[in-house]
């Protein structure tokens, strides 16, 4: 049992640096690409459980194994979840977030039901034993829930730019914006070279207030232009 958890810990520290490089975008994540996943996930399954049917696979190997899957899955959103918060922190103070129920607080709760599940999964407040694998598994759980919280379904208006689920565009890359119709703000700006299109719902006693923030936004940027 040592040398599981010692090698789930050198997995999670591992992975926790891969996670905070943050290789992968949710924008990167399709259908296809996840489907694709998923069935190499279920592929791998039903070939170590036939390994290990046929005796070349048994449990304390399999224990091991699942544990340090686990603690790469903890380690990976542990380190886009700091990632997130460090993008956030450099791009400054909030100036603007939708903060409806559906939009906020509703995926925050979910977010926090994870958690919940996740520490209930590591078994250290119950009378079962606490083992390598049930709390790699309960602190991924935990460490999606935190990740989860980091994201916002709608755009994230800041000081220094905005922040679209995982993207951070700054201010100077911001084209245009428009109302595509009645509580939906469209914007127009670019990503990686690409010009990108994203709306999103504006609660109806907020319009004036993005509206004023982002007519300062394009202001300001004008200025820059017209100085340089």
């Amino acid at each position: 049992m040592i040398w599981t958890i010692i090698s789930g810990v050198l997995v999670l520290f591992v992975s926790i640096w891969l996670g905070n490089r943050r290789f992968i975008k949710l924008e990167q994540i399709t259908v296809r690409r996840f489907l694709f996943a998923g069935i190499l996930g279920m592929v791998l399954f039903l070939v170590l459980r036939y390994l290990n049917n046929l005796g070349y696979f048994p449990q304390p190997v399999g224990a091991a194994f699942m544990t340090n899957c686990y603690s790469s899955f903890s380690g990976f959103f542990l380190g886009a979840a700091y990632a997130q918060y460090k993008m956030k922190k450099d791009l400054g103070d909030i100036e603007y977030v939708n903060t409806a129920f559906i939009s906020d607080l509703l995926p925050n709760l979910l977010a926090l039901t994870i958690i919940i599940l996740g520490i209930a999964r590591t078994s250290i407040f119950s009378e079962l034993p606490v083992s390598p694998i049930r709390m790699s598994s309960g602190i991924s759980l935990i460490a999606v829930g935190i990740y989860a919280i980091t994201l916002k379904v709608t755009p994230e208006l800041r000081k220094k730019g905005f922040v679209i689920l995982d993207r951070e565009i700054p201010w100077k890359d911001l084209i245009s914006y428009n109302w595509y119709q009645e509580q939906v703000i469209e914007l127009e700006f670019k990503y990686k070279d690409q010009i990108r299109i994203h709306r999103s719902v504006v609660a109806p006693e907020d319009e004036k207030e993005v509206e004023k923030l982002l007519s300062k936004k394009m202001i300001e940027k004008m200025e820059k232009e017209a100085d340089s």
